[in-house]
């Protein structure tokens, strides 16, 4: 059996999937491209992997581990990722409408020209990420820490924004409003 079609076999029962990552630390991981549409991955161990191009709709990854993940070009819309760890990971043109990332680490991650319209982030941490040409239209940040993020011309149009920590952030070309900040 090639190793895809192993690895895809295995994301079929989390705990095999996060043992055999425990036991191949130093393996690369690349699931460019697959469907995992709807699959319950909570708590699934993605570190360090390649997702880009992969269909996560529908999908529950609450407690993954995505840190320094390339999710470039997936589709993740309306997932929960509540308390997911996406420290350092790459979002490029990733579409995350009507997502959860409440509680989420996403510090120090790379976001460009993605979609997180409607998406709700609550005390979800953001601090020092790169976040370039990205849309927030009509999403709800609360509590949300942005402090001493990098942050260039991005849509916060009609985005609910109740205490919000922009405390350092450079926010370069992205209007605000900051009445509700």
């Amino acid at each position: 059996m090639k190793k895809r079609e192993y690895w895809l076999d295995l994301l079929h029962h989390v705990p095999k999937w996060n043992h055999w990552r425990e036991l191949n630390p130093e393996e690369t991981i690349d699931l460019s491209g697959i469907n995992l549409n709807s699959y319950d991955l909570e708590a699934i161990n993605f570190s360090g992997c390649n997702l880009s191009h992969v269909n996560f709709i529908g999908s529950n990854l609450r407690f993954a581990n995505l840190s320094s993940a390339d999710l470039s070009h997936s589709n993740l819309i309306g997932v929960n990722l509540r308390l997911a760890n996406m420290r350092q990971s790459v979002l490029f043109k990733a579409r995350l409408h009507r997502s959860n990332l409440s509680e989420a680490n996403m510090v120090q991650s790379f976001i460009c020209e993605s979609d997180f319209s409607k998406a709700i982030f609550y005390e979800t941490e953001l601090g020092e990420s790169k976040i370039y040409k990205t849309s927030f239209s009509y999403a709800k940040l609360v509590n949300t820490h942005l402090g001493k993020a990098d942050i260039f011309m991005c849509n916060f149009d009609h985005a609910i924004m109740e205490s919000v920590d922009l405390r350092w952030a450079n926010v370069i070309k992205t209007p605000i409003n900051f009445n509700q900040v």
